[in-house]
């Protein structure tokens, strides 16, 4: 027959519900505070000079449909309007792009204003349907469940 296995006592302190979750509270600091130190991402952003909208880009603006076309993200961004021109040919890069535009991957970022985040979404929609059988991205995502 095993012998029994001695478990040694310990002592408590009987305390009241509030008290315990005080301790708890003051104690435990949410994961990401502890984790990621934080980062003014102003101060580390190197200044851009102002970029200019590429005849290019204006010309690539002009060949989408009007419903899609950028106007604020033109004016606003023209860097990132000049980007996305660039990139529009390569479906792996600018899908990323897109995508990469959309999402808060650093945490804490502002993000764009409504007007601007609307027309990256519509980009992003309309580039979808182009490359991938008229399918719109959710179609992409419930088809794939």
């Amino acid at each position: 027959m095993p012998e029994p296995v001695k478990t040694e006592s310990f002592d408590f302190e009987k305390v009241s519900l509030d008290d315990a979750r005080k301790v708890l509270d003051d104690s435990v600091k949410p994961a990401y505070n502890r984790a990621v130190p934080s980062v003014d991402w102003e101060k580390r952003r190197e200044p851009h000079a102002a970029e200019m909208l590429r005849t290019a880009t204006l010309q690539w603006i002009l060949k989408l449909p009007p419903g899609v076309q950028p106007r604020h993200l033109q004016v606003r961004y023209p860097r990132i309007a000049n980007k996305l021109a660039a990139s529009w040919d390569n479906v792996v890069v600018c899908e990323s792009f897109l995508e990469s535009l959309l999402t808060d991957k650093r945490g804490g970022r502002k993000g764009f204003p409504l007007a601007v985040a609307q027309e990256i979404a519509s980009l992003r929609d309309h580039y979808f349907r182009l490359h991938h059988k008229n399918l719109t991205p959710w179609d992409h995502v419930e088809g794939g469940r």
